[in-house]
């Protein structure tokens, strides 16, 4: 049955994320973060825009989204870009 290879795939993504450290981010801090890591160009670098834009990004409103990108800058996982001040960052 269909439901029961769902239940097997959310199992098997809730044990890998546990792996590289996703399960201690939030529902949006996640969407956030995957969202970069779909979006970054191949020097890992991402701008701020293609992460809005992004598919695992839309419902999230504006300030959840940049509270959430600062939470996920605090963990480690994105850097602000060496290039630019602000709207770009190394995806870690």
């Amino acid at each position: 049955m269909i439901i029961d290879q769902i239940v097997t795939l959310r199992v098997m993504l809730d044990e890998m994320e546990q792996d590289i450290g996703l399960d201690k981010l939030s529902p949006p801090e996640k969407s956030i973060y995957l969202a970069a890591q779909a979006a970054k160009s191949k020097d890992g670098l991402v701008q701020t825009r293609d992460i809005l834009e992004h598919q695992l990004t839309r419902q999230i409103s504006r300030p959840t989204f940049f509270r959430c990108l600062k939470a996920i800058l605090d963990h480690g996982l994105l850097k602000h870009s060496d290039r630019k001040k602000r709207g770009e960052f190394k995806v870690l």
